[in-house]
């Protein structure tokens, strides 16, 4: 005569299923070893600004920025990227209007060269140049397929063309233009 109880056959699925879902576990947790890692090299914080709110990842032993995206009313307006806590690249959103993108290149000192593209044409329509002490050094634009060092007179931003000072101005697509010499009196 048979002294042992059978387990009933839902408890030896049971069992199954906690088999493999514990097998199942520690596989990913194998698998997923490196994220662990990069959990203790960033940290993520809540941001907020007098007029906007938004999010950043941090770097845990510097401290420095990765990546921020701040919002106004609830609607995305930038987007920050970071390379060793120096601003690299960001995005700047407005309604009804293409997006702006600014890339930073850092040179010696306190020197930079910011790429823009002013208007949010689809291609960078603005250099501008600060020197080894950080300041303004030069303005440069894009105006038919060259760069042209910009030239202020007369409280107005130009550039030369065919020996004539031209002033600037905006098309509807975001790209320079530039209006016709003032006739000389």
């Amino acid at each position: 005569m048979n002294t042992h109880k059978r387990f009933p056959p839902w408890v030896s699925a049971l069992l199954l299923l906690l088999m493999a879902n514990l097998g199942w576990m520690s596989w990913n947790v194998y698998q997923h070893a490196s994220l662990r890692n990069a959990v203790k090299q960033f940290r993520f914080e809540v941001l907020q600004t007098n007029e906007m709110s938004g999010v950043g990842l941090f770097d845990v032993k510097t401290a420095q920025p990765v990546w921020t995206r701040f919002s106004e009313e609830g609607r995305p307006v930038i987007e920050n990227y970071f390379f060793r806590g120096k601003e690299v690249f960001d995005i700047t959103l407005k309604s009804n209007r293409p997006a702006i993108y600014n890339v930073y290149f850092y040179g010696p000192g306190r020197s930079v060269t910011w790429w823009l593209n002013a208007g949010g044409s689809d291609t960078f329509t603005e250099r501008i140049f600060y020197n080894t002490e950080g300041d303004f050094s030069r303005n440069e634009v894009w105006y038919n397929q060259a760069w042209h060092r910009v030239d202020r007179r007369n409280g107005g931003n130009g550039i030369i063309v065919d020996g004539q000072w031209h002033q600037l101005g905006f098309d509807t697509n975001g790209m320079w233009t530039i209006k016709a010499p003032a006739a000389v009196k």
